[in-house]
């Protein structure tokens, strides 16, 4: 349980590895919080993205699709520290998937998806005015399964998951528009995750190498996970 839920904070980490100074489309941060993977600014046709570990054996890949609008058309995880795979396809309003997990969905004309359901349940999510990720909420409950907070920027400064009862903080120092660190922390009843990281940005904004370290105490010391991100990426 502990290592899935330190893959889970790295997943989570790696996702916003970009400045706040850099403007994405909302529905390339949604599409990248939802389904784990490293969001891309500009007119991007292809990306993909491998995270190895310090010996450089791979952990997990994903590739990521888009039409001209931005808008994802297929997205293919392989996750391998965590021995699970999605293939997903976004055509007319719906979402499918064939090979490995079964998630199903609906997506809005602003490519937002407004229906989701997987292995764990079915969903309804709901979006703020700048179009970003608000909550996700149980379908048969009513309940709020997990809540995304953000300040001035794109990116979420805290998750609340209710359903696990987890809360993580996601700190993003200030600096230039191409390097940019940050923190973040995660409490899941006595468990304490840190997980930090590093990127190097091409000229276009979008991370090329990035650096991942997680550990139980504060000082990092003793860390359990270093994990290494590459990125390639295809433009219209």
């Amino acid at each position: 349980m502990k290592a899935r839920v330190l893959l889970s904070l790295l997943f989570l980490a790696i996702s916003f590895n970009v400045a706040a100074f850099t403007q994405f489309k909302p529905a390339v941060l949604n599409a990248a919080l939802l389904f784990e993977h490293d969001a891309t600014t500009g007119n991007v046709k292809h990306s993909i993205q491998w995270i190895r570990d310090v010996y450089g054996k791979l952990q997990a890949m994903t590739e990521v699709r888009y039409d001209q609008s931005g808008c994802f058309t297929n997205i293919n995880m392989v996750d391998k520290a965590n021995d699970r795979e999605f293939h997903l396809v976004n055509k007319d309003g719906a979402l499918t998937s064939f090979k490995g997990l079964r998630i199903t969905g609906k997506i809005n004309e602003l490519c937002e998806i407004t229906e989701l359901e997987n292995e764990k349940g079915k969903y309804v999510l709901s979006y703020n005015v700048r179009g970003l990720l608000e909550t996700i909420v149980d379908k048969d409950t009513g309940e709020v399964v997990e809540r995304y907070e953000y300040h001035n920027n794109q990116f979420p400064v805290r998750i609340r998951n209710y359903k696990d009862q987890e809360d993580t903080r996601i700190f993003y120092p200030s600096g230039s528009a191409q390097f940019l660190d940050l923190e973040s922390v995660s409490k899941r009843g006595e468990l304490t995750v840190r997980v930090k990281q590093s990127c190097a940005y091409t000229a276009d904004g979008n991370a090329d190498k990035c650096s991942l370290i997680a550990s139980t105490n504060d000082d990092y010391r003793g860390s359990i996970l270093i994990w290494i991100s590459n990125h390639e990426t295809e433009y219209f």
